[in-house]
């Protein structure tokens, strides 16, 4: 029996080792769960973009006055993957804006509003698109650069990418940026075949406080 002793000379000294050991365990597995959490979960590494894959069946420019109109048709593969291991993330918006020598000719929604995508995981989002007419601001510059790629039949067109994206147990809503440079050929020119080549898209760096 003990005599206002300490709880813990109450015990043997084998009893004592064990109960320092279990203490020391449990002290272990604490900081492990919390260095866990903070690796997790505390810093959001931003999605990924590729362009797996594209085609353009189209590329029309008519410059009549006073407006200069483009028409197209094109297919884009893109990949999205979510480099973060334990956290998912929520899209609430992905678009696509096509430009031509710097000039947006049209804007494609790439995912549905609220988007998921899990922790680790890829989407493939294949894209369609097309005009008979879409507006273009080309200045002369831009229409010579047209006609310069037409002969050639292969053409530099860009998708960027804006959206916005919400990673699991974090409150902020990041904007997205990326660009994604595509050399194109018009399908059905007489020139060799030019094999699309996979694009790793240029993330840009967001100054928003959080993300």
């Amino acid at each position: 029996m003990c005599d206002d002793c300490e709880c813990c000379d109450c015990f043997d000294p084998h009893s004592r080792f064990a109960c320092g050991f279990c203490i020391g365990l449990a002290i272990i597995a604490a900081v492990a769960v919390i260095v866990v959490l903070v690796v997790g979960y505390g810093h959001a590494a931003q999605p990924r973009f590729d362009v797996e894959d594209a085609s353009l069946a189209r590329f029309a420019l008519a410059t009549t006055s006073p407006a200069t109109t483009v028409s197209y048709n094109l297919t884009l593969t893109l990949a999205v993957r979510n480099p973060n291991w334990a956290m998912g993330a929520t899209f609430r918006s992905l678009e696509a804006d096509y430009l031509f020598d710097g000039q947006r000719f049209d804007r494609v929604d790439v995912a549905a509003p609220d988007y998921v995508l899990p922790a680790r995981k890829t989407a493939v989002f294949r894209i369609a698109s097309g005009a008979d007419a879409v507006s273009v601001m080309l200045g002369s510059a831009g229409v010579k650069a047209y006609r310069r790629q037409s002969e050639k039949g292969v053409f530099d067109v860009e998708a960027a990418l804006s959206g916005q994206v919400k990673y699991q147990l974090h409150s902020t809503w990041c904007r997205l940026e990326a660009r994604c440079p595509l050399k194109l050929q018009l399908a059905g020119q007489d020139a060799a075949a030019v094999v699309f080549q996979k694009t790793t898209c240029e993330l840009l760096r967001s100054s928003q406080r959080g993300c």
